[in-house]
């Protein structure tokens, strides 16, 4: 993932002695090595965990805590310098680990690992000029300019993730009013880190971009000018997902608007071919996205469909998360959603099941598999093609690989034990949530001026500016 941010020439690095990390990590405020032995690994009865799926959800858990528990200031920094980008893709795919482990049994000691991990990550922030907190290293090796060899960002995405993976442990813990209490500073400097640092910098920072009719995105796919090029969805998503949390943990309105704000952008990039969706990768959103150097031609080198099936199924979570939540996308989105993957995505083939990109195509630009396990719950024979067969024994073969088995299998995990229930109740289990945002009438207000029903024939991308209107 590329999502990178810089301000050259404004920022500078605090270095951090390794030997005094140790000591920061566990002295920060409510930042404490305090937790018990684990017990014996058990699910909650709620569950409903079959004997055959248990070694698949040990693993992962063994996973997740072997991970956290082999992470040590002088690693953590030294993976930071190296590439901030890490985080997003590694490490906090891999404490995450640690919130669905509490989900599955409700044993606190995997809430506890999580902090104190985090507490590591926390420990290596700096303070730019700004004021703002954050975390510095290399740009991935393709985007070290020539002529700045030793640059290094703020990355946006790493900032988001990690967002949502606090925001996460934030909520569950105050699930366990006990938990809470005794984590109380913690729980205060959490929600500090996040709403004073990771989410108003990227403002003040001017990379969030109001757009005609209440939609807005957020920029910084290109460095070293500030604050670059609009993200592509699938990177839009990323932040998105921190909004919703970060609005989980706190309640506070202002992040839900500006994800659905988020998600009426990607909505209005949807065109409709024969009753299914199609999108392109990235859609350009204003005058920031037109090269300076090419007459009539944009800033990205390519408009085309997601040709990688992860970033198909992050951009396709934005109206999944928010369908969710009874909020911005239809019935007949979803059912628009499930066309596109069951007739463009996938061949048809239970047994030998292969993938192509949303306009059907597969050639030596698409990878991956185009398959949404969040998107399959809306389709009987979509969640057997997810979560049986050649895919789930493909999950029990790869259990003891920590990456296939662990930090890449939190998504088979998360869909599969924990909200594949709550979908067979209500289709919209986090429907609670937007039915309370929309009991605000000012609220209700600038929800109204977002939602709209996508009519045929849909968005067309423009390909060059001069088909665009800026």
């Amino acid at each position: 993932m590329n999502v990178q941010a810089s301000l050259p020439g404004k920022f500078f690095r605090v270095r951090i002695a390794p030997s005094l990390l140790a000591i920061m990590a566990f002295s920060l405020p409510g930042w404490a090595a305090d937790r018990d032995t684990p017990a014996p690994l058990t699910f909650r009865e709620e569950w409903k965990i079959p004997p055959e799926d248990r070694p698949v959800l040990e693993a992962f858990i063994g996973h997740a805590v072997k991970f956290a528990s082999d992470r040590t200031p002088e690693n953590v920094q030294a993976a930071c310098l190296k590439s901030p980008e890490s985080f997003a893709w590694v490490d906090f795919r891999f404490l995450n680990g640690l919130n669905l482990a509490y989900e599955l049994t409700g044993d606190t000691t995997y809430l506890d690992q999580f902090r104190d991990t985090f507490g590591l990550y926390r420990a290596i922030m700096t303070t730019g000029n700004d004021h703002y907190l954050g975390w510095y290293g290399t740009p991935i090796p393709s985007r070290i300019p020539k002529d700045n060899p030793t640059l290094q960002v703020d990355e946006i995405q790493m900032n988001f993730r990690a967002m949502a993976i606090l925001s996460r442990w934030v909520e569950l813990a105050e699930t366990n009013p006990e938990y809470a209490k005794k984590n109380a500073q913690v729980l205060k400097a959490s929600r500090d880190l996040m709403e004073n640092h990771l989410f108003p910098k990227w403002d003040s920072r001017g990379f969030f971009q109001e757009l005609p009719a209440g939609r807005g995105i957020y920029r910084g796919l290109e460095f070293p000018v500030p604050p670059g090029v609009t993200l592509s969805h699938e990177k839009m998503a990323i932040v998105l997902e921190g909004l919703l949390g970060l609005h989980r943990a706190t309640g506070k309105d202002v992040y839900l608007r500006r994800a659905l704000q988020l998600g009426a952008f990607f909505k209005a990039c949807l065109s409709v071919k024969d009753g299914h969706y199609e999108w392109m990768s990235w859609c350009p959103a204003g005058k920031w996205d037109v090269s300076p150097d090419k007459p009539d031609g944009w800033k990205v080198n390519w408009i085309a469909p997601d040709p990688n099936g992860e970033w198909y199924v992050s951009s396709l979570s934005m109206a999944l998360h928010l369908y969710q939540h009874g909020l911005l996308f239809s019935d007949g989105d979803i059912a628009r959603f499930v066309r596109t993957q069951k007739e463009m995505c996938w061949n048809g083939n239970r047994e030998s099941p292969e993938y192509r990109n949303v306009a059907g195509v597969k050639n030596e630009h698409v990878k991956g598999r185009f398959l949404s396990l969040q998107l399959a719950h809306y389709d009987p024979v979509l969640k057997e093609l997810a979560f049986s067969g050649p895919h789930e024994a493909e999950v029990q073969k790869n259990s003891a690989s920590a990456w296939k088995g662990g930090a890449n299998a939190q998504a088979y995990v998360s869909e599969k034990y924990l909200r594949q229930a709550s979908i067979e109740a209500d289709p919209r289990p986090d429907r609670k949530i937007g039915e309370a945002f929309l009991k605000d009438p000012a609220n209700r207000a600038f929800y109204d001026q977002l939602f709209f029903d996508v009519k045929e024939p849909g968005a067309v991308t423009p390909l060059v500016p001069s088909q665009a209107g800026f």
